[in-house]
């Protein structure tokens, strides 16, 4: 039972989707991380991410921005924006490089290997779930939580 507490309590500190995660279908990893009081997600690997050759690197050619479509799809952050809420992230936007277009997104833990990232443009319930799984040997530092820091003075 204590067990299962501790697992649930880990879910619940903020910071704990920093870190490398692939893709379901193991054809993207992306990176996420903390700048400032938000997250971000920005793509670090991928077959996509090259032309032919397997040297060039692929630009953002769909974006509806003219002058973004210069940018390399590597390191494109493509998750912007979220926020912690609860156990949840909210408020933030994922980029469709392929489509050039934005949906608003929700980022949930479920455990503390299995992400899921849901974007949609309305309603979540119309919306698309991918889901990532952590890669642990190249995870960046855990966010540590200040037992202090919610202490009154």
């Amino acid at each position: 039972m204590l067990a299962i507490f501790s697992v649930f309590a880990q879910e619940q500190i903020p910071g704990n989707i920093v870190g490398i995660w692939l893709s379901e279908d193991s054809n993207v990893k992306i990176e996420i991380y903390k700048a400032g009081p938000q997250y971000f997600g920005r793509q670090i690997w991928g077959q996509f991410l090259y032309e032919a050759d397997g040297t060039t690197p692929k630009k953002d050619v769909n974006n509806s921005n003219e002058s973004l479509r210069r940018r390399n799809l590597k390191n494109l952050v493509i998750l912007n924006n979220f926020d912690y809420d609860h156990g949840v992230y909210t408020g933030g936007t994922f980029y469709d490089y392929k489509s050039g277009k934005k949906y608003n997104s929700i980022i949930k833990l479920h455990g503390p290997n299995v992400l899921k990232v849901r974007d949609y443009t309305a309603l979540t319930v119309f919306g698309k779930t991918t889901k990532y799984t952590r890669v642990p040997n190249e995870m960046p530092p855990r966010v540590k939580q200040d037992p202090l820091a919610d202490r009154s003075r």
